[in-house]
C-alpha cells in the first residue's frame, strides 16, 4: 500500500494522462526502492518528442551540472495502457548525498518565483533548515538589490551639443579646452523619436529631429563635471552608464574610454557598424572604467560622447549618459552567496538547450541548494520537457537572444556586466566543442526512439513527434553561433518584472 497523486502545474495538467506521484514511505515508514522513498512520473505533456526530459537531464549530468537521475516507465492503470512516461528521480536526501556528499544544507524549489525583496518565502523548502536556507536566500537579493552609484553627470547636467556638418573639429572636439560656447545646450541626452518609444529619455531642448532625421548620423555631445576629490575613483567602484540608439564612442578628458557598434576610425558622417533594437534601451548599460582612472582627474573634467546612428533615414536615436561611482562589484556581491562555476555551467545548459521554462528563461522549474561544505547556492534544473525548442511560447519578446535567457533576474543583473557577457560566450562554445556532438545526439534520438516506439498509448502514437528535436539539433550551433559576436554575447537588458503571483498569501 503506498501513497498516489496527481502532480503537475498549468502545462503538464491532464485528466486522462495525468502526472503521478507516489510515496512509498506513506504508510510504511520503511518502504523504500534503493533508496527511494518518492517516484515522480512526468506525463510529457508539453513534449511530443517524449525526449526533452531523458536527453536534458543527462546532458546536465554530463557537463557537471547537479540535477536528477531520469528513465522512461511505462504506466499501466487497472489494465489501461497510458503509455511512456519520464520517471524523474525526485530531488531529495539520496540526490543531495550523490551530487553534494551531505544532505544538512536547505533545500528549496523554485515555482514561478525569483530573488526578488520580499520573495525568499516564496521559495518552497523541501529539506533542510528554514532560517539559514531564508538567511542565504535573502544575502542573494540584498546583493541584487545593490543601489546605484552616485552620478558624476546625471539628468542635471549643463552639457553642449552639435551636429557636425563638417570635419573641421574632428580632431579637437574631445579635447576639455575645446570652444563650444556656440554649440547647443542640453543636459545628459539627445535624440529624437519619429514614432513612439524614446520620447520620455529626452526633453524638448534635447530632441534633435529637425537637425538629424534625414540629415546626419553623428551627434557630438560634451559633458563637463567637477571632481574635487579622487578617492571615490577606484577601480570596480567606476562605470559608464548608457542608452544608446545604435552606438557610440565615449571619451574621458580626451582619451577613449569605451565604445560599442563604433566603426573604427570615426569622422563626422560616420554611422553606427550594427543596429540596436530599441528594447535594449529599457535599462541603461554599464562599463566597467577600472582600467581607466589615471584619465581622472581633480577639478575640471570632461566626458565626450559620440553618438552614432544605423542610417540618416533611421526613425529614431538616443544617447543618454551619464558617469557614476559606488560599490558597483556586483559580481562579488553574487559569487560570495552562488557557486560562480556551477551558475555558469546550469546557466549556459539552460540556453544551449533553450530551456524556455526554467529559471533563466521563466522564473519555474528549478531547485536551488544551499551547500553548507561551501556555504553556496548551487541550481539544479526540474520539470525539463520543454528543451530543444528554439522559441518560447509564453510571448517572451522575439528580440532577445536565444542563446541566452535573462527573465530570471540573477541571470539578468549578471548579464549587464560586460566581462559576464565575455564569460558567457567562452563557456558556451567550450560546452558546445565539449558536449554538442551532433551526430551522437541524433543517434541517440533513433535509439530512444526505437526503445520506445512499441509502448506509446493510442494518444501519444497520434501526437508523438520525433523531428523537431532532431531538427533543433541539426541547427543549434549554427543559431548559437550567429549571435556570439566574437568573444562576445549581444547586448541585452530589458529587465525582469516580478513574477505573477499566483493564488493568495
Amino acid at each position: 500500500k503506498v501513497g498516489l497523486r496527481k502532480k503537475g502545474f498549468f502545462g503538464s495538467q491532464d485528466t486522462e494522462r495525468p502526472s503521478l506521484k507516489i510515496k512509498l514511505n506513506l504508510f510504511d515508514r520503511g518502504l523504500s526502492i534503493d533508496g527511494l522513498t518518492s517516484l515522480t512520473f512526468n506525463n510529457n505533456k508539453q513534449d511530443r518528442s517524449l525526449m526533452s526530459q531523458f536527453m536534458g537531464y543527462a546532458f546536465f549530468d554530463a557537463a557537471g551540472s547537479p540535477g536528477s537521475r531520469c528513465s522512461y516507465a511505462k504506466v499501466t492503470v487497472n489494465g489501461k495502457n497510458l503509455g511512456i512516461y519520464s520517471h524523474v528521480e525526485t530531488a531529495r536526501s539520496q540526490l543531495l548525498e550523490r551530487e553534494f556528499g551531505n544532505t544538512d544544507g536547505a533545500l528549496y524549489e523554485g515555482t514561478v518565483v525569483d530573488f526578488f525583496p520580499n520573495w525568499e518565502k516564496s521559495f518552497e523548502l523541501k529539506v533542510g533548515d528554514p532560517d539559514s536556507g531564508l538567511k542565504h536566500l535573502s544575502n542573494i537579493i540584498n546583493a541584487l538589490n545593490e543601489a546605484d552609484g552616485n552620478s558624476l553627470v546625471g539628468e542635471s547636467a549643463t552639457g553642449k551639443a552639435w551636429v557636425p556638418v563638417h570635419g573641421r573639429f574632428d580632431e579637437t572636439w574631445v579635447s576639455p579646452g575645446f570652444d563650444d560656447s556656440s554649440w547647443r545646450d542640453v543636459a545628459n541626452a539627445g535624440g529624437y523619436e519619429h514614432g513612439e518609444g524614446y520620447e520620455s529619455y529626452f526633453s524638448a531642448k534635447d530632441d534633435f529631429e529637425d537637425e538629424m532625421h534625414g540629415k546626419a548620423s553623428s551627434l557630438y555631445l560634451r559633458l563637463p563635471f567637477q571632481l574635487d576629490d579622487l578617492t571615490s575613483i577606484t577601480p570596480g567602484k567606476i562605470v559608464l552608464r548608457t542608452r544608446c540608439d545604435d552606438g557610440f564612442i565615449a571619451y574621458l578628458n580626451g582619451q577613449e574610454i569605451a565604445r560599442h557598434n563604433a566603426p573604427e576610425n570615426p569622422n563626422w558622417q560616420s554611422n553606427a557598424s550594427n543596429a540596436t533594437d530599441d528594447r535594449v534601451n529599457y535599462a541603461m548599460s554599464s562599463s566597467d572604467l577600472s582600467n581607466h582612472i589615471d584619465k581622472f582627474k581633480k577639478g575640471r573634467n570632461l566626458l565626450a560622447v559620440h553618438a552614432l546612428n544605423r542610417t540618416v533615414s533611421s526613425t529614431d536615436f538616443l544617447l543618454q549618459a551619464d558617469l557614476q561611482t559606488g560599490d558597483f562589484n556586483l559580481e562579488q556581491g553574487i559569487w560570495k552567496w552562488v557557486d560562480k562555476k556551477a551558475f555558469y555551467t546550469f546557466w549556459t545548459i539552460e540556453g544551449l538547450l533553450s530551456f524556455w521554462d526554467g529559471y533563466s528563461g521563466n522564473r519555474n522549474n528549478f531547485f536551488v541548494y544551499v551547500n553548507p561544505a561551501t556555504d553556496k547556492l548551487h541550481f539544479m534544473p526540474w520539470g525539463a520537457d520543454c528543451l530543444f525548442e528554439k522559441h518560447s511560447p509564453l510571448g517572451v519578446d522575439p528580440a532577445s537572444p536565444r542563446s541566452v535567457r535573462t527573465v530570471g533576474r540573477l541571470a539578468h543583473k549578471l548579464y549587464q556586466i560586460p566581462q559576464v557577457r565575455k564569460e558567457y560566450a567562452r563557456r558556451m562554445k567550450a560546452l558546445m566543442d565539449e558536449l554538442w556532438n551532433e551526430e551522437t545526439l541524433l543517434k541517440e534520438t533513433e535509439r530512444i526512439e526505437t526503445m520506445l516506439r512499441p509502448h506509446l498509448s493510442e494518444s501519444q502514437r497520434k501526437n508523438v513527434d520525433f523531428s523537431a528535436i532532431r531538427k533543433f539539433i541539426r541547427n543549434r550551433r549554427a543559431d548559437i553561433e550567429k549571435e556570439i559576436q566574437a568573444d562576445d554575447m549581444p547586448i541585452w537588458n530589458h529587465p525582469p518584472s516580478e513574477p505573477p503571483v499566483i493564488g493568495s498569501n
